[in-house]
């Protein structure tokens, strides 16, 4: 019985050190994509639009890229203007 529990110590000790996934992954994943489904705008420094699967987000991320946190909600994707004449 110890040597169970000893064991399943350790898998739990090596799950929570796992790294974790990179932002882009994260990000496609809030917006229900893949990260090759997705596309990226530099809107300045830190912030980032985001949009894939018809959805849209903007994000701050720390620089250089290790993290990044969403700002407000995900949006709809808006639908490209054709030009007007």
């Amino acid at each position: 019985m110890k040597w169970i529990a000893c064991s399943l110590f350790v898998a739990l000790g090596l799950v929570a050190c796992a790294p974790t996934s990179t932002p882009r992954i994260r990000v496609a994943r809030d917006l229900g994509c893949t990260a090759d489904e997705t596309t990226t705008v530099r809107i300045d420094e830190r912030r980032w639009r985001v949009s894939g699967c018809g959805r849209t987000a903007i994000y701050l991320c720390t620089y250089p890229v290790r993290d990044c946190w969403r700002e407000g909600e995900i949006q709809p994707a808006q639908p490209a203007q054709p030009p007007s004449d």
